[in-house]
């Protein structure tokens, strides 16, 4: 169901990236992706590079930080998604805050 979300979910010429192992067999739109010219590429993660990644994090050697570009209130929820989808603003990462503050 989520690839196929990606799919129609994504613009005319985009790239949706599939990211490890789903299932084996998987319904795709084809006909949509072939038509409005969505690459679909498969990318394997490495399993091994996620305790390294947080490692570097977590001693500071690589900030993370400075990929959030936008928060947002959870009321405004409907704005950050917008902003998210559009990269308005630069967007890269948006977080909706949903702390009752």
């Amino acid at each position: 169901v989520a690839l196929a979300t990606a799919v129609y979910g994504a613009k005319s010429g985009g790239v949706v990236v599939v990211v490890g192992m789903g299932a084996p067999v998987m319904s795709v739109p084809l006909l949509d992706a072939a038509c409005r010219e969505v690459d679909v590429r498969g990318v394997f993660r490495y399993v091994n590079a996620y305790p390294t990644a947080l490692a570097m994090v977590a001693d500071g050697k690589v900030d993370v930080e400075k990929f959030v570009t936008h928060r947002f209130k959870l009321e405004d929820a409907v704005k950050a998604f917008e902003t998210a989808k559009t990269g308005a603003g630069g967007a890269i990462k948006v977080i909706i805050d949903c702390s009752e503050e």
